[in-house]
């Protein structure tokens, strides 16, 4: 019996699912049927990021090689672990946190629950996600499925073309743009069961949160966030599936990472 290519992708993506135990959370991906939406921003040197004292750049490309002269292409990169849409492991803030290389695949490739809070975003730049955000969703969907990864889209992801409105630093140098809230996070991790959480900021903590009681409180209970996040205005609220897939460097506190929802 030979499979069509459909077939075969679908049937490996099964596969795929029931080896990580979440057949029943996940849809497999069906290339007849399923919608692919990349989250990812296209990581270049312009791409905005944090202001850290003394780091004058997030990321460098150099050629080392090119075609003309070497009979092949190839660039050097030189970049810090938290630039471009990218992953943040539990020991970015957690002593003896999980690296970047220790966290499961299993969690990494989860149910997605979307929460939209882009029109309070409008007249609040500071807005968190709260509590009554996910209850509210829950409400509509039902209960969250477990492991689940929570993502905020506050249609941010559309000032990435601009590093200056994207960090929204005001004349004090505090940053302004929206993030989860501590208390939510707590609800998330004691009440539900998820995977982690992202956000289409440059962090999951609201920018004047300089001490990022968010972060610290999700990495202590083992859990990934995600930043930096694009077009969750294409994904729906409900019934998505996302792929995590950071480079897995060893050590590392976080990483650059493909994001991909499908549905």
């Amino acid at each position: 019996m030979q499979l069509s290519r459909r077939s075969l992708l679908a049937s490996t993506a099964c596969g795929v699912t029931e080896m990580l135990g979440c057949r029943s959370a996940i849809p497999p991906y069906s290339a007849r049927r399923a919608h692919l939406v990349d989250l990812t921003h296209t990581l270049s040197p312009e791409f905005p990021f944090i202001p850290v004292q003394n780091k004058t750049f997030p990321f460098r490309l150099t050629p080392i090689a090119t075609l003309n002269e070497d009979g092949v292409y190839a660039n050097r990169w030189e970049l810090t672990e938290h630039v471009g849409t990218h992953l943040d492991a539990p020991c970015h803030f957690v002593e003896g946190g999980l690296s970047v290389d220790q966290i499961a695949m299993t969690s990494l490739l989860v149910p997605l629950v979307l929460l939209n809070i882009a029109e309070r975003v409008r007249g609040n730049q500071d807005a968190s996600v709260e509590v009554e955000d996910l209850i509210a969703w829950e409400r509509r969907y039902g209960r969250i499925p477990q492991r689940a990864a929570l993502f905020m889209y506050s249609g941010w992801a559309a000032r990435a073309r601009d590093p200056r409105r994207f960090v929204n630093k005001d004349g004090a140098g505090t940053m302004h743009f929206p993030g989860f809230s501590e208390r939510l996070i707590d609800f998330a991790l004691t009440e539900r069961e998820i995977s982690g959480v992202g956000v289409d900021t440059l962090s999951i903590d609201p920018g004047p949160q300089a001490t990022y009681p968010a972060h610290k409180h999700l990495f202590s209970s083992g859990k990934w966030a995600v930043e930096c996040l694009n077009n969750l205005d294409l994904v729906p609220q409900s019934g998505a599936s996302v792929l995590v897939a950071p480079t897995k460097v060893k050590g590392a506190s976080g990483a650059p990472a493909r994001v991909i929802a499908w549905w």
